[in-house]
């Protein structure tokens, strides 16, 4: 019996983490058992299970009962945090960073964490009756990895995916991350979803580990990626979360700039804390009768890709100042959608000059406007070759069918070698 123990923030629970649903068929097929381990403790399920999966909740927030014993677990653990905190400082100085009292206490904090995750994943096998054969793996590269980092269970394997914000920490609101180094170190493999992310790994720790590997992420369309008929105006879309990196409002004051002299509609899938606010600002900046918009909230992949086959979409938008390669410019291109995105992490791995345009992370409002123009007066010859050189990007770089199959067989590969080592 082969055991699968998924680390997630969201997923199967609330709206978060759609992109997993594509992946987990691949994973359900290749193993026995399943235990989703989620950090999401408040919202409701909303995908289906199969008898085969049992989900877990841990609530990342320390309850009265987690407090009064966390003495007790620190005492325990005191060898490994003393470890860890070893570990970290040193790298940090070899790196040429100092490690502050408010670093130092976040350290400590992650620390804690991760040996709190552990400590719940332990019960949860020990009351499955499961001790071997297992792979270990966190979605991201934070406290579910730091976590299964830490765990030793015979015939076993530790991975874990990353991302964007879980690895490039100068973009992070602390400008840190902890565990980067000692995480690299004990996981048996870290499955990158871009190019640069493991180039940035492998430039901080000063190591090019064989244990590193580049696994895109991918969608699958089954929809008619032929232009949508109808008279409805052009469509800009954008689809991210509404939260401050994401920097929607650019897009906003990119269309306020635009004067189109035609009937334009911008629409936006996604929700977050900025929805109101974006909503109010575009009210004011877009009263301009021929621009219309429409924040669409939070929508299932589904029923996005059915969107762009029944619209007639111009041009697709991202303005973040940092991501890893977004399963929304994956979907754009799967539809044959020129893509407009910052040059930020792994976008210049998907976005080329032949599939839309990139632009610098501090662009200018009306360099953006300007792309946006040229992309809606392109004439129909050139949309066509864009559309094209789209699908075919993401036929052969970021379809889901080769590249979750390529990625279950390097994890049975890892899990092989693991076995062969302990037998």
């Amino acid at each position: 019996m082969k055991t699968l123990v998924l680390i997630t923030s969201q997923y199967p629970y609330g709206k978060g983490e759609t992109f997993i649903d594509t992946e987990f068929p691949y994973l359900e097929q290749n193993f026995d058992r399943i235990i989703i381990i989620s950090q999401n403790v408040s919202e409701s399920l909303t995908r289906r299970i199969s008898h085969k999966v049992l989900v877990k909740r841990w609530d990342p927030a320390t309850g009265p009962e987690g407090i009064i014993f966390l003495p007790v677990l620190v005492i325990i653990n005191l060898r490994i945090i003393i470890t860890l905190v070893n570990e970290e400082v040193a790298f940090r100085k070899r790196t040429g960073h100092k490690t502050g009292l408010k670093k130092f206490l976040y350290l400590l904090r992650k620390i804690i964490k991760a040996i709190q995750l552990r400590q719940f994943i332990r019960r949860t096998l020990v009351e499955e009756k499961i001790e071997e054969n297992i792979v270990f793996y966190s979605y991201w590269l934070k406290t579910g990895a730091h976590a299964i980092s830490l765990l030793d269970y015979s015939a076993s394997i530790k991975i874990a995916r990353a991302h964007g914000s879980d690895l490039y920490q100068e973009k992070t609101v602390k400008g840190y991350l902890p565990l980067l180094y000692s995480v690299g170190q004990r996981l048996d493999a870290i499955f990158f979803i871009s190019h640069s992310g493991l180039k940035y790994l492998s430039d901080k720790t000063g190591k090019s580990e064989d244990k590193y590997f580049v696994s895109y992420l991918g969608i699958d369309n089954r929809f008619d990626a032929e232009k949508a008929k109808g008279n409805s105006p052009d469509i800009i879309v954008s689809c991210s979360n509404l939260i401050p990196l994401k920097r929607v409002h650019l897009i906003i004051e990119a269309l306020h700039q635009l004067k189109p002299g035609k009937d334009l509609q911008w629409v936006h899938f996604g929700d977050g804390i900025l929805r109101e606010e974006l909503e109010k600002i575009a009210a004011e900046r877009l009263s301009d009768e021929k621009i219309t918009f429409n924040f669409m909230g939070h929508q299932p992949n589904e029923k996005i890709l059915k969107f762009y086959a029944d619209n007639r979409v111009a041009v697709f938008v991202n303005t973040s100042s940092t991501e890893g390669v977004p399963v929304s410019i994956m979907e754009a291109q799967s539809a044959g959608i020129p893509v407009i995105a910052t040059n930020t992490g792994g976008v210049p791995e998907i976005v080329s000059p032949g599939t839309g345009s990139l632009l610098p992370v501090d662009f200018l409002v009306p360099e953006l406007t300007e792309k946006i123009r040229y992309y809606l007066n392109l004439d129909a010859s050139k949309k066509e070759e864009i559309r094209k050189n789209a699908i075919l990007n993401w036929r052969e770089n970021f379809n889901s069918s080769t590249n979750y199959m390529n990625f279950v067989g390097t994890i049975n590969a890892i899990f092989a070698s693991k076995i062969s080592q302990h037998n």
